[in-house]
């Protein structure tokens, strides 16, 4: 290859990266097969040109191109780098907010029990409700040989009401979650329901008229 073709290979290439390059560096950059010898030619005839600065760095010359000192062109350029700094940090500050807000749902969420656990805690409420209305049938069988007293009554009705009050507020969590779940899930709420494996009142059967 001609010297003037190697010295436009050289040239392009130092422009277009407009930093700092050793001769190994530019060799690696331009290609070997223009030759280190070459290469190093180019780039002394265009220090020579004034179009490249040459610096020792201990033994090693260091070339890279020669700055424009054209003001306006600076000026120009300090522009353009602080519209896209102001452009970077923008991006920088919604990227930020979103981390935040990110963050602040998980720590919400990591104090949410579990489906597994809400789960659990139903069917342990829906025995209790089981063995209230058997303990009432069983009442009620009794009552027509005696009558409850006031004060059993009131204990019955006011565990009832307990245990009724727990199990709205254990459904309503687990009513909540999955409607949670359902705003980035692709299927229907039944269809949710089926691949979580969650069973329903209805799916076993399960009716009961709760105290309000």
């Amino acid at each position: 290859m001609s010297k003037p073709s190697v010295v436009k290979i050289v040239q392009e290439f130092m422009l277009k990266a407009n930093r700092p390059y050793a001769i190994n560096d530019v060799v690696d950059g331009c290609g070997k097969d223009l030759g280190k010898s070459a290469i190093q030619k180019s780039l002394d005839s265009l220090v020579d040109k004034d179009i490249l600065i040459m610096k020792m760095y201990g033994k090693n010359k260091i070339y890279f191109p020669k700055q424009n000192t054209n003001t306006a062109e600076l000026k120009k350029d300090v522009f353009l780098a602080k519209q896209k700094l102001a452009q970077v940090r923008q991006v920088l500050k919604s990227k930020e907010n979103q981390l935040s807000e990110m963050q602040t749902k998980l720590r919400s969420l990591s104090k949410i029990k579990t489906v597994a656990q809400l789960e659990e805690e139903k069917e342990n409420l829906m025995d209790d409700i089981r063995n209230i209305n058997e303990r009432l049938r069983h009442y009620e069988a009794q009552e027509k040989e005696a009558k409850l007293s006031a004060q059993d009554v009131k204990k019955i009705e006011a565990k009832y009401a307990n245990v009724s009050t727990a199990y709205r507020k254990r459904k309503r969590i687990c009513t909540d979650m999955l409607d949670a779940i359902l705003e980035g899930y692709p299927k229907t709420k039944k269809a949710l329901i089926a691949d979580i494996g969650l069973e329903t009142d209805d799916d076993v059967g399960f009716k009961i008229e709760l105290k309000r």
